[in-house]
C-alpha cells in the first residue's frame, strides 16, 4: 500500500512502522522451505573448525571467519538462511554472498566495520559485503551483464545497525551483475567518502524501510548513500576484479520508504558510461533531509519515477543547491514530491564527465510535455526560487534556460 507522505513527523513514523510490521516485499524464486537455516551468535565458532588454526584467526578476525565459514557452507548447499542473533559482529574483511542466501539479523544485531586484523598476513578491507560467491571472488572477469549471484536478501528484525565507523572510502554492500536483491529494515550509519550501498549492473533490486544517517563530507561533496553506477574501468568508480567491466547499467531498482539524513547526497550517479542508461529506477515515499549537496543526482537514468518523497533542508537552503539535479534523464516522471527549505527545486542540465570518463560525449535530457506537466504536481515551501530550470545547452545557464513555474506554498 502506498501512503502519501505530507511532512516529517508522526505520519512518516506511522508509515515506517506499518511497513515494518507488514514484512512484505519481493519473493525469492527459490523455495526457502527447502533450504537449511543456520543460527549464530557473536560467540559461535566457525563451522569450518580448520579456520581456528589459521595464523590469521585473531580476536579481530574471529567474526569475519565465523560468518565466512557459514557463507562458504551455504554456497556448497545451494543457499539457505543465516540468522544472526543479538550482539556485535566486528567484520574486518569482505564477506562474499552466494546465490539463494538470506541473511536475517535479529533485533539488537550490530555489524561494525573492523579496521584491524591483528595479523600481518592481510590488512582490513574497505567493504563488508560483496554479492559474489566465495569460490569466484578471486576470479578475474567472473561475471558480466546480469549473470552473477541472485536471490539474496539482507533482512533486519527490530533494530539492526551497520556501522561503517567513518572508514574512508568504505562501503557496506557492493552488488554487481546481480538479480533479485532485497535490503530491508537496516540502519546504516557513519559513512566517509564511500557509499552505504554500491549498486552496479543489477536487475530487480528492492531497498526499502532502511535508514541511512550520517557521513563526513567527502572532498567533492558528491558521495551518495546509494550510488548507481556502471562497471566501467574508464570512469574509475568500480574496482571489482570479478567483474567483466562491461558497462552494464542497472534496471528495475526500487528505493522506497527509506530515511536519508545528514549526508552528501541520498541517491544518485556522478559518472556515466556513454549511451548506457539505468532504466526504471523508482524513488518513492522516501524522506531526505540535511544533505550537503543536491539530494538526488539523476545521471543517465531512463524511465525513472521519483514520487511522493519529502526533500528538505538541502545545504541549509543555499540558493544554488537543488533538491533534484538531472542530466541524461530520458522520460522521467517526477511528481507529488514535497520540497522544504531548498534553494532550487529541480534543475535539468546537459552534462559531461570531467577527468576519468571524459571521453564520452555530452549527455542530454529528453523531456516530453507530459513529463513537464507532471513537474507541476510537486509542492515547494521556503525556497529561493519557485521555478524548475531546464538548461538544454551544455555549460550554458543563462541564455538557454526554460523555466517552469511552481506554485510556492
Amino acid at each position: 500500500m502506498i501512503v502519501r507522505l505530507k511532512r516529517r513527523g508522526a505520519l512518516w513514523t506511522a508509515v515506517v512502522l506499518v511497513l515494518s510490521l507488514w514484512g512484505g516485499g519481493m519473493p525469492h524464486s527459490t523455495d526457502a522451505a527447502t533450504k537449511k537455516i543456520y543460527t549464530v551468535s557473536p560467540t559461535t565458532k566457525p563451522v569450518n573448525t580448520t579456520m581456528l588454526k589459521y595464523k590469521s584467526y585473531t580476536s579481530y578476525t574471529k567474526h569475519y571467519y565465523l560468518l565466512r565459514s557459514y557463507l562458504e557452507k551455504l554456497e556448497k548447499e545451494g543457499g539457505g538462511t543465516l540468522v544472526l542473533k543479538k550482539g556485535t559482529y566486528t567484520i574486518s574483511n569482505v564477506l562474499y554472498i552466494p546465490s539463494n542466501v538470506t541473511i536475517k539479523m535479529k533485533d539488537g544485531v550490530k555489524i561494525v566495520k573492523g579496521t584491524e586484523t591483528g595479523t600481518k598476513i592481510f590488512s582490513a578491507s574497505k567493504s563488508i559485503f560483496q554479492l559474489v560467491r566465495p569460490s569466484k571472488a578471486t576470479k578475474s572477469g567472473a561475471y558480466g551483464k546480469y549473470n552473477g549471484e541472485k536471490n539474496i536478501s539482507f533482512i533486519g528484525e527490530g533494530t539492526v545497525t551497520i556501522d561503517m565507523k567513518y572508514v574512508k572510502d568504505g562501503i557496506a554492500i557492493i552488488m554487481g551483475h546481480n538479480q533479485n536483491i532485497k535490503v530491508e529494515n537496516i540502519q546504516f550509519k557513519n559513512m566517509y567518502s564511500g557509499h552505504f550501498i554500491e549498486l552496479d549492473a543489477s536487475d530487480n533490486v528492492v531497498i526499502q524501510d532502511n535508514t541511512f544517517i550520517g557521513s563526513k563530507a567527502s572532498d567533492n561533496i558528491n558521495k551518495e548513500a546509494i550510488n548507481l553506477d556502471t562497471p566501467d574501468k574508464t570512469t574509475e568508480g568500480w574496482h571489482q576484479n570479478w567483474s567483466k567491466y562491461d558497462k552494464t547499467p542497472n534496471r528495475n531498482i526500487t528505493i522506497e520508504y527509506n530515511l536519508f539524513e545528514k549526508l552528501d547526497r541520498a541517491v544518485g550517479t556522478h559518472k556515466y558510461s556513454g549511451g548506457k542508461y539505468h532504466d526504471q529506477v523508482v524513488l518513492r515515499n522516501n524522506y531526505i533531509a540535511e544533505t550537503r549537496s543536491d539530494a538526488i543526482r539523476v545521471m543517465n537514468w531512463s524511465n525513472t519515477i521519483i514520487e511522493d518523497n519529502i526533500i528538505e533542508n538541502v545545504a541549509d537552503g543555499e540558493a544554488g543547491k537543488r533538491g533534484i539535479l538531472a542530466s541524461g534523464a530520458i522520460n522521467p516522471t517526477i511528481q507529488n514530491n514535497d520540497f522544504y527549505n531548498v534553494g532550487r527545486i529541480m534543475q535539468f542540465i546537459a552534462w559531461k564527465n570531467s577527468g576519468p570518463g571524459s571521453q564520452y560525449a555530452i549527455t542530454y535530457n529528453e523531456l516530453s510535455e507530459e513529463n513537464k506537466q507532471a513537474f507541476l504536481t510537486n509542492t515547494a515551501t521556503d525556497i529561493s526560487e519557485s521555478i524548475i530550470r531546464i538548461n538544454n545547452t551544455y555549460n550554458e545557464f543563462v541564455a538557454d534556460t526554460e523555466k517552469i513555474e511552481l506554485e510556492s506554498q
